[in-house]
């Protein structure tokens, strides 16, 4: 379906009724009022209030599973890949902060929710694909479920969309280091000398912030 010039202006009110009132107590009046069109308008863009709420999560959904299926195939320590892809991960929830929390608060129980169970399952089995090699390299300890720390991980970056201000003095750059501090102090193998986790250079800002 052709998206005329309100397109973008309408997906916007709707992440941001989305998030405030949440998916069930927004009308489709709600949102053309944002706008400034009739609702019968709403109808050029869409057949249900459902098809926006799918338009407000995809790009940020895609986002972060395309940035660490490219960090998947760099030649990279592991202890690296986990700091760069927790770093993608808050750069893209503090972008798309409205979107990226409507997506982790209204996505569950969808009619389309195969095809969203499907982009979840990938990120997962990627993330815990970067853990396995490095337990295999000797980078990370023995962990007798990888699966967990990968489930830990997701967990953690996710609920930044709790309790992060956009508008506040802490930047995502800072928080993924401090984030990846706690990761990697986790998961390195303090028995080898093969991993050397290097404290970040803006874990002390966030902790004045803070």
């Amino acid at each position: 379906m052709p998206r005329p010039s309100r397109w973008n202006d309408i997906v916007e009110a709707a992440a941001e009724a989305f998030r405030t009132k949440g998916f069930a107590a927004t009308s489709l009046e709600d949102i053309a009022s944002a706008v400034g069109i009739w609702k019968g308008s709403l109808y050029h863009y869409i057949d249900t209030k459902e098809d926006l709420l799918f338009a407000v999560v995809r790009e940020p959904a895609e986002e972060i599973l395309v940035g660490l299926r490219d960090l998947s195939q760099m030649d990279l320590p592991p202890t690296e890949k986990i700091r760069r892809a927790t770093r993608s991960h808050l750069k893209v929830l503090e972008t798309n902060f409205v979107y990226a929390s409507v997506y982790l608060q209204e996505i569950a129980g969808r009619r389309r929710l195969k095809e969203w169970s499907a982009m979840d399952r990938e990120y997962l089995e990627l993330l815990e694909s970067i853990i396995r090699d490095g337990i295999a390299e000797g980078e990370f300890a023995p962990l007798t479920n990888p699966r967990i720390a990968t489930l830990g991980i997701i967990g953690s970056l996710n609920w930044l969309t709790h309790w992060y201000r956009p508008e506040g003095p802490l930047r995502a750059d800072a928080i993924a280091d401090q984030f990846c501090d706690m990761f990697l102090a986790g998961l390195i193998n303090r028995s080898s000398s093969a991993a050397a986790a290097k404290p970040s250079k803006s874990r002390a800002s966030a902790r004045k912030t803070a």
